[in-house]
């Protein structure tokens, strides 16, 4: 118990590279000055702002090169602030920072022309725009196999028709990357990504979907009615859109699993102020939070050592997920029992929580690609 208040346990090989604890420092007193003030503001956070803030900091960009605007420092840097990302008290402001930065800019950095990383990645890094990642549908999900939204060649450009649901940060965004099905193609090479600007002729926004939790990355529904796109605007080559997108899922499941378990640690951390260090439930809590933390390292190491890690990542996903659901749960019981004045945020934060198991894949949909991945 001493130990896990501490915080003090063995730091993977990925982050004991030159000036890894002075780049944590930064990181944290950068969240501190900026997105925790953010996160317990009552009004709809400037994301805008809020980026540029990081990149006036150096930390909008740790995983992108300097030629595209970023710092150059790599993942293993990347994955520190995403796990910093877990301590700030919004997963609001978690989700939307990984979806912008680790969802649709990577997408950007590696499939997009010298145009597009200027057009959009770079711009993106500054917090000129802001980007959202609209794949999910209505009887899909964020099954990308069964998608139906249609991208048809038109002249120097593609007509697209469809309706992607439920999409994160999507009513505040200037930019949303599209993934759509190509008719004469064949699977799974069947599928082609987009960077479709807010304001371009043929999109439509849905209203704004009431959520619990995440109250500050607002869902909404989007349209595609017959609308037409420049090749431009296209982003890798066309019937590969399914196979970057499944690479990007394993990467992404990584960094929202080092986030996840972040959240996890927070609030036993505060279920220890009210428990005894003998308390059952809590011990088992913490061990299956070492245990999901040991998993989600693992699945890291092995993307840096460029590896297999699609079940590690879709098991850290699903373990840590419904991990962090649990002990937002036990921590505020436990508050309630102790007319805390923390119940509020533990309420946010029990919201918040939850969503980690259905955005960016649900659990169904972890236990799929494992069974795949192994061959089950």
């Amino acid at each position: 118990m001493n130990q896990f208040l501490s915080g003090k346990y063995p730091v993977p090989a990925f982050w004991k590279f030159g000036g890894a604890e002075q780049l944590r420092a930064h990181i944290n007193k950068t969240f501190d000055r900026f997105l925790l003030p953010a996160a317990l503001a009552t009004t709809q956070c400037n994301y805008h702002q809020l980026i540029a803030e990081l990149h006036s900091e150096q930390l909008s960009g740790l995983r992108y090169s300097k030629e595209k605007g970023g710092t150059g420092a790599g993942l293993a840097a990347q994955a520190m602030f995403a796990e910093s990302l877990g301590q700030i008290p919004s997963g609001s402001i978690g989700m939307a920072l990984t979806i912008h930065l680790d969802m649709v800019a990577p997408f950007i950095d590696q499939y997009g022309s010298p145009e597009q990383i200027e057009r959009f990645l770079m711009p993106a890094l500054r917090g000129d725009i802001l980007l959202s990642h609209a794949v999910s549908e209505p009887g899909a999900g964020s099954d990308v196999t069964n998608l139906a939204t249609t991208a048809t060649r038109d002249g120097a450009g593609w007509r697209i028709s469809g309706h992607k649901t439920m999409i994160s940060l999507a009513s505040l965004a200037d930019v949303h990357f599209v993934i759509a099905r190509l008719a004469d193609y064949r699977a799974p090479f069947n599928m082609v990504n987009f960077l479709i600007p807010k304001d371009t002729p043929g999109l439509r926004l849905g209203d704004v979907w009431p959520a619990l939790g995440n109250a500050q990355c607002p869902i909404t529904d989007v349209f595609f009615d017959d609308l037409w796109i420049g090749d431009d605007c296209r982003l890798g080559m066309p019937g590969m859109g399914m196979i970057n997108q499944l690479q990007q899922f394993a990467q992404e499941r990584v960094l929202s699993s080092l986030r996840a378990n972040q959240v996890t640690y927070q609030c036993l951390a505060r279920a220890a102020q009210w428990t005894s260090k003998l308390d059952k439930q809590l011990q088992i809590l913490i061990a299956e939070w070492q245990a999901s933390r040991a998993l989600t390292y693992k699945a890291m190491q092995c993307w840096l050592a460029n590896g297999e890690y699609l079940s590690l990542s879709s098991s850290s996903k699903f373990i840590s997920s419904r991990l962090a659901r649990r002990a937002s749960l036990f921590t505020l019981d436990l508050a309630r029992q102790h007319s805390s004045d923390d119940i509020k945020n533990l309420q946010t934060c029990v919201g918040d929580a939850r969503l980690f198991s259905i955005s960016t894949g649900s659990d169904e949909m972890m236990l799929k690609s494992i069974a795949s991945a192994e061959k089950y």
